[in-house]
C-alpha cells in the first residue's frame, strides 16, 4: 500500500510572519502538521478566549477544547490539500443572530509546493451576518428602513385577515436629477442632502429609523408608519394605521412632495429639488408585494410624466397605459438598432429677404408597417424611457452628416446652421451629449453651425446645473437657443442669465398677432430680445398677415408652413439651392 509522505513539522517561523499574521485585519492563526500553534494575530485569541504568552507549540485542542473536534478535523483535511470552511457554534445558532462563526482552512505551503501546515481563518460574529440580518439592514446613510425590510411590511399589511385582505397606503417619492446635485456640488453635499431629506420624512409621518434588529424580528410595530430608501434617490412611505380615504391620501402625498422639494442649506450652498410622487391604496387585486409596489410605481412615472413637484395616485387604467408603452419602448429599441429613425429638416428664413438661412432637424420614426409616425406619439416613451440619449446622439451624428452631404453637393454657402433639440434628460444628465459634441469637433466639423435647443421650462428647471452645462457647451462652440419661448417659468430670466443666441417665440403667440394683446406680448419679446442681444426665430407662421407683423416689427427669421413644411435631406438641400438662386446669393 502506497501512502502519502508525512508533512515535515515547519521550522521556527521568522519574527517578520509573525508580525505579518498580526497585522491581518481578520482571525487567522497558523499551526504546524501537528496542530500546534506557530502563529495567530490578537483577533484570533479574542475570539477563542486564548491568553498569547505562552500559545505557540501548544496545540489547540488543549486551549479550547469545545472547539477543538471540529477544528482538528479541518486540519486533518487541510493537511491532505483541500481547502475547506465548516460551522464553529458560539453562543446563539446561525440565522438567529448569535454567535454564529465560520471556520476555514487551507493548507500552507512552502516554495516547492510542500504542504507545511495549515492556516485557518475565522469570521465571528462580528465579521458576518447573517442573511436574514444583511437584507433587512437599514440604510446606512440615513438610517431608515433598506428595501427589505420595507417589502416585508407591505407583504404583512396586505396579508389577509380573516378571509379579508387589508388596504394599505404607500407613497413613492422620486427626486428629479439628483445625479445632476452631485456632478455640482460634490457627493458629500448630496449626501447631506438626502439625509436632510430623509429626516423630514421621518418628522412628517409617524416613523423613525429603523431599530437594530432583536430577538429576531425586524421593523418598527405595525401602527407605525415606515419610511424607507429604496434607491439612490428614491423615497417609499407606507402607513401603519389603516388606510385614509382618497382625499386625505392626495393631501398627504402633496405635504410629502412639499417636505422633499423645501430648498435645502447646506453649508454656503441653497440647494432647491424637484420630485413626484406617485401613491397607491391597494385593493383585492394586489396580492402580493410585488403586485402593490408594481402598481405604485406605474402611478410615479405617470406623475414623471406631467412635469416636476406632481402627485399620482395609481387607477386601474393606468397599469393597461403602462402595458402599452412597454411594448412601444420595445419597438423603439428595435427602431434604434434597425436604424429606422430618420431626419427631416423644416427651413428656416430670413425674413428681411426670404433666404433659407437654417433649418431645424426634427425626429421621426419610419415605422415598418406604419410609415412616418408623429413624435409626439413616442417622443414622450423615449424621454420616460432614457432612451432619448442615445438617439439624441444619433440625432447629433446625424444632422453633422447630412450638413456634411450638402456642402459637397451645394457649398458651403447653402445653410448657415441646423438646430438640434435637446430634452430636459440630455440635457440634465450632459455627459454623453457633451462627449458627442467633443467627438464632432475633434472631427473637425466647426460647431458654431449647430445650434442647441432647449425648452424654456427645462432651462428654468435647474439653473445651477443649467448655468453650468451652457457653459461647457459654449466653450465648445456651439450656440443656444431657447424654444417655446414665453411657455415656461420666467422668460426673461432664461435669457437674462443664460447669454443664450437665440430665442424661438412659441407658435401660440404667432398665431396670435390678429389680436391686440397677441400683437403686445410679441412686440415684448421682441424688445426682451433686443435688450439682451438674441436672434428671434418666429415658430408656425401660417398666414401672410402673421409675416408682414413680424417683418415689421424687426423679427429675424420665421419658421412655418408659410415657408416650407418639414421634409427629408434630399428635398431639404433641393429647396434651399432654389431659394439661394431666387435671391441672388449663390455663387457665380
Amino acid at each position: 500500500m502506497v501512502t502519502s509522505p508525512k508533512p515535515q513539522p515547519e521550522a521556527p517561523v521568522p519574527e517578520w510572519i509573525s508580525r505579518f499574521v498580526a497585522d491581518i485585519p481578520s482571525a487567522v492563526a497558523l499551526f504546524d502538521p501537528e496542530f500546534r500553534y506557530l502563529a495567530a494575530n490578537q483577533r484570533w485569541l479574542n475570539s477563542f478566549g486564548i491568553v498569547g504568552e505562552q500559545l505557540i507549540g501548544q496545540p489547540h485542542d488543549q486551549i479550547d477544547p469545545p472547539s477543538a473536534p471540529i477544528l482538528m478535523e479541518l486540519h486533518r483535511r487541510a493537511l491532505s490539500g483541500e481547502t475547506i470552511e465548516a460551522s464553529l457554534p458560539g453562543d446563539g445558532e446561525a440565522g438567529e443572530g448569535g454567535t454564529h462563526r465560520i471556520i476555514s482552512t487551507r493548507p500552507h505551503r512552502d516554495n516547492q509546493g510542500t504542504i507545511r501546515g495549515v492556516i485557518a481563518t475565522l469570521r465571528d460574529a462580528m465579521a458576518i451576518a447573517t442573511d436574514k440580518t444583511l437584507q433587512y439592514a437599514t440604510d446606512a446613510l440615513t438610517g431608515l428602513a433598506g428595501r427589505h425590510a420595507f417589502m416585508a411590511r407591505v407583504r404583512s399589511a396586505i396579508a389577509p385577515e380573516s378571509g379579508a385582505r387589508r388596504a394599505a397606503a404607500i407613497f413613492l417619492l422620486d427626486i428629479d436629477n439628483f445625479k445632476g446635485v452631485n456632478d455640482l456640488y460634490g457627493a458629500s453635499i448630496g449626501d447631506a442632502v438626502l439625509r436632510v431629506i430623509a429626516n423630514r420624512l421621518l418628522a412628517g409621518t409617524r416613523s423613525r429609523t429603523m431599530p437594530a434588529p432583536r430577538g429576531g424580528e425586524f421593523g418598527a410595530p405595525q401602527r407605525m408608519d415606515i419610511v424607507s430608501r429604496l434607491g439612490a434617490d428614491e423615497f417609499a412611505i407606507i402607513l401603519g394605521s389603516a388606510a385614509p380615504s382618497p382625499a386625505d391620501a392626495e393631501v398627504f402625498a402633496r405635504r410629502l412632495l412639499q417636505l422633499a422639494v423645501s430648498p435645502v442649506l447646506v453649508g454656503e450652498q441653497r440647494i432647491r429639488l424637484s420630485a413626484n410622487i406617485g401613491y397607491i391604496i391597494t385593493t383585492e387585486q394586489h396580492r402580493s408585494e410585488d403586485d402593490a409596489m408594481r402598481d405604485v410605481d406605474v402611478a410615479l412615472q405617470e406623475a414623471k410624466e406631467r412635469g416636476p413637484n406632481n402627485v399620482k395616485a395609481w387607477e386601474p387604467a393606468l397599469t393597461s397605459t403602462v402595458g402599452r408603452r412597454l411594448a412601444l419602448l420595445d419597438q423603439l429599441r428595435c427602431a434604434l438598432d434597425e436604424n429606422q429613425f430618420v431626419l427631416h429638416y423644416q427651413p428656416i428664413q430670413r425674413l428681411h429677404d426670404d433666404r433659407v438661412v437654417g433649418a431645424e432637424a426634427l425626429l421621426r420614426w419610419n415605422h415598418p408597417s406604419d410609415g412616418l409616425v408623429a413624435p409626439a406619439a413616442f417622443l414622450p416613451v423615449l424621454e420616460e424611457s432614457g432612451l432619448i440619449v442615445p438617439v439624441g446622439c444619433w440625432v447629433l451624428r446625424e444632422t453633422v452628416r447630412q450638413m456634411q452631404v450638402w456642402q459637397m453637393l451645394y457649398g458651403r454657402d447653402l445653410l448657415d446652421w441646423v438646430s438640434v433639440n435637446v430634452s430636459a434628460r440630455q440635457f440634465n444628465d450632459p455627459s454623453i451629449l457633451l462627449e458627442t459634441l467633443a467627438e464632432i469637433r475633434d472631427s473637425g466639423f466647426p460647431l458654431s453651425r449647430i445650434k442647441i435647443e432647449i425648452t424654456e421650462s427645462a432651462v428654468m428647471r435647474n439653473p445651477e446645473v443649467t448655468r453650468s452645462v451652457l457653459s461647457e457647451l459654449q466653450e465648445l462652440g456651439i450656440r443656444i437657443a431657447i424654444d417655446d419661448f414665453g411657455t415656461g417659468y420666467s422668460a426673461l430670466g432664461a435669457v437674462r442669465d443664460y447669454q443664450v443666441d437665440m430665442i424661438k417665440i412659441d407658435r401660440g403667440f404667432t398665431a396670435r398677432v390678429d389680436t391686440e394683446d397677441g400683437r403686445e406680448l410679441v412686440l415684448a419679446m421682441l424688445k426682451i430680445a433686443r435688450i439682451y442681444g438674441a436672434d428671434v426665430v418666429a415658430e408656425g407662421v401660417e398666414t401672410v398677415v402673421e409675416r408682414d407683423f413680424l417683418r415689421r416689427s424687426g423679427c429675424g427669421y420665421g419658421q412655418g408652413y408659410l415657408f416650407a413644411k418639414p421634409m427629408d435631406g434630399s428635398f431639404f438641400g433641393a429647396f434651399a439651392l432654389t431659394h439661394l438662386v431666387e435671391t441672388g446669393d449663390a455663387a457665380d
